[in-house]
C-alpha cells in the first residue's frame, strides 16, 4: 500500500472525524440554546408538564370515544391565533387516541389537518417532514411510530413558538391538547369506569398550571370573553377535584367532571368576533 494513500485515507479520516465532532458541538450548542431559552420563557420540565406524558396518560382510556372524535370540525378555522392553536394541540390528541382506536385513514386526516393549523400559525414549513412520516407509519401499521411523531408533531411546533419568541401561544397548544385530551378521557371513564382512569382524572397539579399560563395571558386577551368563560369551566373543574381532597374520583364525580370538560371543549371551539366575544346565534 503506498505511503501517500495511506496518509491521504488518514487525512480524509481525520476531516470526517472533525465535521462529526463539529456536528455534535453543533447539536450541543443547539440544544443548550433551546433549554436556555425555554428556562427563560418558564418553559421546562419542571414548570411546564411534558406533552409526551400527557398523551402517554392517554393510552389508559379505553373504550376511545369515537363519536365524539367523529365529531369534531378538523378542518374548523379562527379569527385568533389563541384558539388556533389550542385546535392545534386538540388534534393532536385527538390523532393519539385514533390510533389506539387502530383507524389509520383517520390519522391521516388529522395528520393533513395539522399542517393546515401550522400554516396558520405560521410555522407549517417545519412540518413537512413529520406529515410524510405520519403517513409512512400508518401505511405500515406502526401505530405506536404514529404516537411517537404526533408527540414530535407537537413538540416542533411548540418550539417553532417559542423560537418566535411567542410562548404565550406555545402554552395554549399544550393546552388545547391536555384539555382535548381531558374530555375524551373523562368521556371514556364514564363509558367504562375504572379507579385508574378516575385517578389521572384527579390530577390537579397540571390544570394548575395551565390555570396559570391563562392568567399570564396579555391583559387584553384576558379581558375576552372567551379567556373568561374558558378560564371559568377550567376552575369549575379544579374546585371539584380539589374538594375530593385527593380520593381517586367516584363515578358520580367523574361524570361532572365529564359535564364540565365538555363544556370547556365547547368554549374552547365556540366562534368569537374580533374582540374575543362570543358570537350569538343566527335567528
Amino acid at each position: 500500500m503506498h505511503r501517500g494513500f495511506v496518509f491521504s485515507t488518514l487525512a480524509v479520516c481525520l476531516q470526517a472525524a472533525g465535521v462529526f465532532a463539529q456536528e455534535n458541538i453543533d447539536k450541543e450548542l443547539k440544544q443548550s440554546s433551546d433549554d436556555h431559552m425555554r428556562e427563560e420563557l418558564g418553559v421546562n420540565p419542571i414548570t411546564a408538564p411534558s406533552i409526551q406524558e400527557i398523551l402517554k396518560q392517554l393510552e389508559l382510556f379505553r373504550p376511545v370515544p369515537l363519536e365524539l372524535i367523529d365529531s369534531a370540525n378538523r378542518d374548523a378555522t379562527f379569527n385568533n391565533r389563541l384558539q388556533t392553536a389550542m385546535h392545534f394541540g386538540s388534534l393532536v390528541a385527538d390523532g393519539f387516541m385514533l390510533t389506539l382506536a387502530e383507524r389509520p385513514k383517520d390519522v391521516q386526516d388529522v395528520g393533513k389537518a395539522l399542517i393546515r393549523q401550522a400554516r396558520a400559525l405560521g410555522v407549517g414549513e417545519r412540518l413537512t417532514k413529520r406529515s410524510k412520516s405520519l403517513l409512512e407509519y400508518s401505511d405500515k401499521g406502526d401505530w405506536l411510530g404514529m404516537r411517537q411523531e404526533l408527540i414530535r408533531t407537537q413538540q416542533d411546533v411548540e418550539t417553532s413558538m417559542l423560537e418566535l419568541r411567542d410562548e404565550e401561544m406555545a402554552h395554549m397548544i399544550s393546552l388545547g391538547g391536555w384539555l382535548r385530551g381531558f374530555q375524551l378521557g373523562a368521556n371514556s371513564t364514564v363509558a367504562a369506569y375504572t379507579p385508574n382512569k378516575a385517578k389521572v382524572l384527579g390530577n390537579a397539579e397540571i390544570l394548575e398550571y395551565f390555570l396559570d399560563r391563562l392568567s399570564t395571558l396579555h391583559p387584553r386577551l384576558k379581558k375576552t370573553e372567551f379567556v373568561k368563560v374558558l378560564t371559568e369551566r377550567l376552575m369549575g373543574i379544579l374546585n371539584l377535584i380539589s374538594e375530593n381532597q385527593g380520593q381517586v374520583l367516584t363515578p358520580e364525580q367523574v361524570a361532572k367532571v365529564r359535564d364540565l370538560a365538555n363544556e370547556a371543549e365547547a368554549a374552547a371551539v365556540a366562534r368569537v368576533d374580533e374582540e374575543g366575544n362570543f358570537e350569538k346565534p343566527k335567528q
